[in-house]
């Protein structure tokens, strides 16, 4: 099976945080991507509740604050 390889903007998009800090958390081995020519991506199955990427129309549930 395939994993859908999403952008460094789009995984910053999806979780809801800056682009610099998904570099961060690639560095760290938190995340992990893969480098292809000069730019990373990141297979969605990697990325918390990644079920809702990739599928045109659904969007993932908010989440609670407290």
């Amino acid at each position: 099976m395939r994993d859908n390889l999403v952008t460094v903007r789009e995984a910053a998009n999806y979780l809801r945080i800056s682009a610099r800090t998904v570099y961060r958390l690639i560095e760290s081995g938190q995340i992990g991507a893969v480098r292809i020519g000069k730019q990373w991506r990141i297979p969605a199955s990697d990325l918390p509740g990644h079920e809702a990427l990739g599928n045109p129309g659904s969007t993932p549930e908010p989440q609670a604050t407290a």
